[in-house]
């Protein structure tokens, strides 16, 4: 008994991705997803926590005195660690890494 003949089965043809699927394949692989989320939540955060405190404060300068809202103070002074924290790094980073020969 011979077996029945099978149809050559043909390979489909490579169809490239689009840019929207190699995006959504590499945000799944990368957890863009969850950074994106984690963004917008500290977002939504800090705009309520700006909303609901109106608190003031005395600020005293060297040459005068204001008063300001509590929480701009420590957005600015959090911002402005973050900041400083990224160029120290940078500096360390360059000047310790290997020179060329």
């Amino acid at each position: 008994m011979s077996e029945p003949e099978q149809p050559e089965q043909e390979t489909p043809a490579y169809v490239p991705e689009s840019r929207l699927q190699r995006g959504v394949r590499y945000s799944h692989r990368t957890g863009l997803y969850l950074s994106l989320a984690i963004a917008l939540a500290t977002l939504v955060f800090l705009i309520l926590l700006i909303a609901r405190n109106t608190r003031h404060v005395k600020l005293d300068y060297v040459f005068g005195s204001t008063k300001t809202g509590l929480v701009w103070l420590v957005i600015i002074s959090a911002i402005t660690g973050w900041v400083l924290g990224i160029v120290t790094a940078f500096l360390i980073r360059r000047r310790t890494r290997r020179q060329p020969v």
